[in-house]
């Protein structure tokens, strides 16, 4: 019995017919795990790259509006990249088969998009976004294992500061007394130095060149800037503003010269007395005119050079005068005697038309000479329009003619119109707003504008407008609610390109923009330069 059962099991495992089924029905079982994991994982990471193309065109979307109020009338960054999201039926990259989606957006300020020296702290502005989508994925052979869904995420973190637009700007500063004035809210440094850092900073931002890099010429540059200010300065010393070389050392600030309002190119005016004895004067508005990096119409595009501590190119004149040549009237002393303006004037000299037409008619010529760009004008001032004689002329303005005939325009009437002491305010918005019909964009950054002066009278106040001459498209005013405040914010092509430092040390103001939630004049360049730049993804462990 016993030899029975051994020949019995020896033969079973010499015996191999239907050993094969249980072997494949366990192989199976590992088959089908392995192609159900391999399904499943794969339809997950299908999942993941439609939620990370949506996540990144959030970001994007959503990039250039982080210095924007949700109470403005400009969409805030929240808003965009919930628009651009995969949140909600209705949103622009929803897809229901993504499953139910949740979105986190957070705003944030990267150390790596601030100047050299710099960091974020609790008063610096947000720069970038970082959006983070997630959703739970369903099973379908993962089930057996007791997996019934898998979580799938996605995040990007995206800010401007790309390469530039196609963008002829040009900047026009006030460079009257008074921004010679101390700003403790900007480190205790001139307003005309807070000004000018501010400026820097758009700079530093904006990378002129579709390469990104340095080394970049008027010829092969998107991205074109002048440089104004008012008073004009005397073309025999304008050097030293934007090269800090030539003599005397300091610029001759002259009186404001009155460009036609129909010029399509801007040249410096040369003006002569009637009578005799007297110089004759010529007088530039655009600093940059002339310079030795400059094209024909001023306009500068080698600043930039990320390899530079300060991220921007010492050579160029534009950077030059941004970094300490140009100065206010109240910083060079006196001028030239016996031409007018040649004595740095008091009070009473702001005066915001006669520039505007200057830049606008540079603009025009550069728009020909850079086909396909756009145009932009970028005014910052501290004060309302109040020229006035006493203050700018040196003689009468009846006995100042324009050389040769036709240049320019005689004198200065009380007309309410352009040229004329009347009215300055209202003068300026309607030099503005015929800027914006042309095409070009107008920005304007009210910096401590006072609650009195123009139409509006009060202590102190030097009241230029009498009579209403002007519409207000952005903000309504009668004479008894036109100030200086409400002036700038419609010089503005819209409210959406109207910024505001009402901190200002000293200035008592109260005049803020709505739509921006940037209030420094640093963080509001930034802002500008956003509407300049391209948007762009950072890597997600930015700091």
């Amino acid at each position: 019995m016993k030899t029975a059962i051994v020949s019995f099991i020896r033969n079973a495992f010499k015996d191999q017919s239907g050993q094969l089924l249980p072997l494949m029905a366990l192989g199976m079982v590992g088959f089908l795990a392995v192609g159900g994991l391999t399904i499943d994982v794969g339809h997950a990471y299908v999942v993941r790259q439609q939620l990370q193309n949506s996540t990144n065109a959030a970001g994007l979307a959503a990039a250039g509006n982080v210095y924007n109020s949700s109470t403005g009338s400009l969409s805030s960054a929240a808003t965009e990249a919930d628009l651009y999201s995969s949140q909600a039926s209705g949103d622009e990259n929803y897809n229901s088969q993504l499953g139910t989606v949740t979105t986190t957006i957070t705003q944030e300020c990267l150390n790596i998009l601030l100047p050299s020296g710099t960091t974020c702290g609790s008063s610096t502005a947000n720069n970038a976004i970082r959006i983070e989508q997630t959703t739970e994925v369903p099973t379908f052979f993962m089930r057996i294992f007791g997996v019934n869904q898998l979580l799938v995420g996605a995040v990007a973190t995206a800010s401007m500061q790309g390469k530039a637009q196609q963008w002829n700007v040009a900047i026009i500063l006030d460079a009257t007394g008074s921004m010679s004035t101390a700003d403790s809210n900007c480190g205790g440094v001139s307003e005309f130095s807070c000004a000018t850092t501010g400026v820097q900073g758009l700079l530093r931002t904006t990378a002129p060149c579709p390469n990104g890099g340095g080394s970049c010429t008027n010829a092969n540059a998107n991205f074109h800037v002048a440089v104004f200010q008012f008073p004009s300065v005397s073309t025999s010393t304008v050097q030293y503003e934007n090269s800090c070389s030539g003599s005397p050392s300091t610029p001759d600030f002259m009186i404001y010269t009155l460009p036609l309002t129909t010029a399509t190119s801007y040249a410096p005016l040369t003006y002569k007395s009637t009578g005799s004895g007297t110089p004759s004067f010529t007088a530039t508005y655009e600093v940059t005119l002339g310079a030795s990096d400059a094209d024909a119409n001023g306009f500068v595009s080698d600043y930039y050079q990320p390899t530079a501590s300060n991220g921007l190119n010492s050579s160029s004149s534009l950077v030059k005068a941004m970094t300490g040549c140009m100065k206010p009237i109240a910083a060079v002393g006196t001028g030239t005697g016996g031409i007018p303006g040649g004595t740095s004037p008091g009070g009473g000299v702001t005066y915001y038309a006669s520039v505007l037409y200057a830049a606008q008619a540079a603009l025009t010529a550069e728009q020909a000479l850079q086909p396909n760009t756009k145009n932009a004008i970028i005014l910052l001032s501290d004060g309302q329009a109040n020229s006035n004689n006493s203050a700018e002329f040196t003689a009468p303005a009846t006995s100042w003619t324009p050389n040769p005939s036709g240049s320019g325009l005689n004198s200065w009437g009380s007309t309410g119109l352009y040229p004329s002491l009347t009215d300055e305010c209202q003068q300026a918005i309607v030099a503005a707003q015929a800027a914006a019909t042309a095409g070009t964009r107008v920005y304007t950054v009210a910096y401590g504008s006072e609650q009195d002066g123009c139409g509006v009278s009060g202590s102190g106040a030097d009241v230029s407008d009498t009579t209403l001459v002007a519409t207000g498209k952005n903000v309504a005013f009668t004479l008894s609610t036109l100030t200086p405040c409400v002036a700038m914010e419609n010089m503005a092509s819209s409210l959406d390109y109207f910024f505001s430092d009402y901190n200002q040390s000293g200035s008592g103001s109260t005049c803020q923009d709505a739509s921006h939630t940037v209030t420094s004049l640093a963080d509001i360049f930034y802002a500008i330069s956003a509407t300049f730049t391209t948007p762009r993804l950072l890597p997600n462990n930015a700091t």
